[in-house]
């Protein structure tokens, strides 16, 4: 089940990228991935389209080799534009990653057993949302190129 449903919501996800398994230039992808599938039971669906879209802002040294922590923005379920007051009215969650017994998750398992993982790589850090929603007002809801690309399909759609 969708924990989450069609709302729109933003995940930020801190993780150590070098926690992030597969190709480095790829982990914005793969985190999405692991954390829709493991923690709302769907895909991560970035396929522009007029009906909506999942978009990610990607932080700076999101490829390093290095044991750092970054900031990963999600935007899930983007339908409509909203402007910087307009993210204050739809839910944020925040979440840690953490890999455990120095595992992560395994796509295939999870994606046709979704309840057969028995370890928890997200875990809910309701205490850092105020804080986070101060710092990801900056990042554009759905992503500034993409919403002119979605509203462009929009007004193609009308015409």
């Amino acid at each position: 089940m969708d924990l989450i449903g069609s709302n729109q919501v933003r995940v930020i996800i801190r993780v150590c990228v070098s926690d992030i398994p597969g190709d480095p230039l790829a982990r914005h992808q793969t985190l999405g991935d692991q954390f829709c599938q493991q923690t709302l039971l769907r895909p991560f669906s970035t396929k522009l389209q007029a009906s909506g879209y999942d978009h990610v802002h990607i932080p700076g040294g999101f490829d390093l080799d290095k044991r750092v922590n970054r900031w990963f923005i999600y935007d899930l379920n983007v339908t409509t534009e909203l402007e910087k007051e307009g993210l204050d009215t739809i839910p944020h969650m925040v979440f840690c990653a953490s890999r455990q017994n120095d595992h992560w998750w395994d796509a295939e398992t999870l994606y046709f057993k979704p309840t057969d993982y028995s370890f928890r790589n997200f875990i809910d850090r309701k205490n850092w949302i105020e804080e986070a929603k101060r710092y990801c007002r900056t990042f554009v809801w759905g992503g500034r190129t993409e919403q002119e690309l979605v509203a462009e399909m929009r007004s193609r759609e009308t015409e």
